[in-house]
């Protein structure tokens, strides 16, 4: 990868160029325009002209730098980092006959997101309550959400709702589930209706049955973003004792807790650091120092 990075660098710096042979400046120059996608700043100008000057440049160093500092982690690969840690976990979730997934349509996949994210079981019957088709998170669905969908290994069928509403959905009310699911949902519901939803999903989980779900740490998240959370569309970003409270006020006793992307550094100095996600543990028992936390609770009264 590093290697087709470096050469695609050259190919633009050959392409893009008016001289005969290319300066060590210019393969700088184009590589923050290919691999950052923005010009050079002069502070980064300044910095690589003493390399160069030391002669200590080379084509591969460059590439190296860009591709492990910060700024290129931070806009370009978080998330596909936090989506690889979400599908390790997912792997541990054990099976269940019957979930309802709310928040959970997939823009491409008609199984819908549990599914696509590596989940390992595959239920009877997954039941995705979520918004209107064209007013879903990740954009109009490709395919038709209308009719249930039939697989070899069970059906698939959507509700289409507000969860902060959801006794609205009249489908549901009479349907119960083994396991009530949400997939980095919780952060997008308004925290004073969390409590109306949480009380109807007591009351469709089969006796045993599990709510189970994954959500940022606002613990971390705080240190990334400390004046804003770190999506436009979230209401709210939970801690886990925070969110632990919720659940017990609302009735629920937990009966899993998990982190995942373990940053231990960051949780210590307060400094954020988009290199330490690189090598975080992808899931980890230390749910307060990990970027998401994820919980499965009980009805406290049937556990």
């Amino acid at each position: 990868m590093i290697r087709s990075l470096a050469q695609r660098v050259r190919r633009f710096v050959s392409a893009k160029s008016v001289v005969a042979s290319q300066s060590e400046e210019d393969y700088v120059r184009l590589a923050y325009l290919v691999l950052l996608r923005r010009p050079i700043d002069p502070m980064g100008l300044v910095s690589w002209r003493s390399v160069i000057a030391a002669g200590r440049f080379t084509d591969q160093n460059v590439i190296d730098t860009i591709l492990h500092s910060e700024e290129y982690l931070s806009r370009f690969k978080l998330l596909d980092i936090i989506h690889h840690a979400r599908q390790a976990w997912i792997k541990t979730v054990p099976a269940f006959p019957k979930i309802l997934d709310i928040g959970g349509s997939s823009a491409n996949l008609p199984e819908g997101a549990l599914i696509e994210l590596g989940y390992s079981h595959f239920p009877h019957v997954i039941d995705i309550l979520d918004l209107p088709p064209d007013q879903q998170y990740w954009g109009k669905p490709k395919y038709d959400q209308n009719k249930s969908k039939q697989f070899d290994w069970g059906e698939v069928n959507y509700f289409h709702g507000s969860a902060e509403r959801i006794e609205e959905v009249r489908a549901l009310q009479e349907r119960t589930y083994d396991c009530v699911f949400l997939g980095q949902a919780i952060e997008h519901i308004y925290p004073e209706s969390l409590p109306t939803l949480l009380d109807w999903i007591k009351r469709h989980l089969v006796p045993g049955g599990q709510l189970v779900f994954d959500t940022p740490n606002r613990l971390l998240t705080r240190i990334q973003c400390p004046d804003s959370l770190t999506d436009p569309d979230h209401k709210y970003e939970y801690t886990p004792a925070e969110m632990e409270q919720v659940l017990i006020n609302a009735g629920f006793m937990i009966t899993e807790r998990k982190g995942m992307l373990h940053l231990p550094i960051q949780a210590r100095s307060g400094v954020y650091d988009a290199r330490e996600f690189v090598r975080a543990a992808p899931v980890h028992a230390d749910a307060d120092a990990c970027y998401l936390f994820a919980l499965a609770a009980r009805v406290a009264d049937s556990a």
